[in-house]
């Protein structure tokens, strides 16, 4: 069995792209952001999460229904996360469509528009995720347990607190975006 080749390079506009071949029809593509909760404030905690919910709320180039519509009806799965260092917005899709999954995960990162509308609705969407995670035991502990084990912001949940997510403005975010959100701060990986 061959083994699989690995390349990565760096772009001149600063992205580093990260490739593996593999001999399978599928292609899953990722934009990952060198930006996640560790690097917030006490202020902002949670201000990564929310960014990851709103980019799928619409872009300059698609609405919200087109951005998962495009990848699905491919056969495609779209989803993103958030951890401590990274947000990464990622799709897995038939190989012979790595064009569309790539040019949408640089959509998403790129191209957010973060509408109020969209803004607000979002964050009622996370302060019941965060209610959620409080009313599940494992979350709770896991939660208390990091509370405990760090000092803050290091000890906040990635979501954030109802307290700062209710905070943060859509400045704030735009901010973050155009500060953090840069082609040198980017990773694109495809296997």
């Amino acid at each position: 069995m061959k083994e699989p080749a690995f390349y990565r390079r760096k772009l001149d506009n600063g992205v580093t792209v990260l490739c593996e071949e593999r001999n399978i029809p599928v292609v899953a593509t990722a934009a990952s952001v060198k930006f996640g909760s560790q690097y917030e404030t006490e202020k902002n905690k949670g201000i990564s999460h929310f960014i990851e919910h709103l980019v799928f709320k619409g872009t300059k180039k698609r609405n919200v229904v087109q951005i998962s519509k495009e990848i699905e009806d491919k056969g495609g799965i779209l989803n993103a996360f958030t951890s401590e260092e990274v947000t990464c917005f990622w799709n897995k899709l038939p190989s012979n469509h790595f064009s569309l999954g790539a040019d949408i995960s640089r959509d998403l990162v790129m191209n957010p528009l973060f509408e109020n509308a969209a803004l607000e609705r979002e964050r009622k969407v996370i302060l019941e995720e965060i209610k959620m995670y409080h009313d599940n035991p494992v979350s709770f502990v896991f939660e208390k347990i990091k509370e405990l084990l760090y000092k803050k912001p290091f000890n906040i949940s990635i979501t954030g607190t109802a307290k700062t997510v209710s905070g943060l403005k859509r400045d704030d975010i735009i901010n973050l975006h155009e500060n953090m959100y840069r082609s040198n701060n980017i990773i694109f990986s495809v296997v």
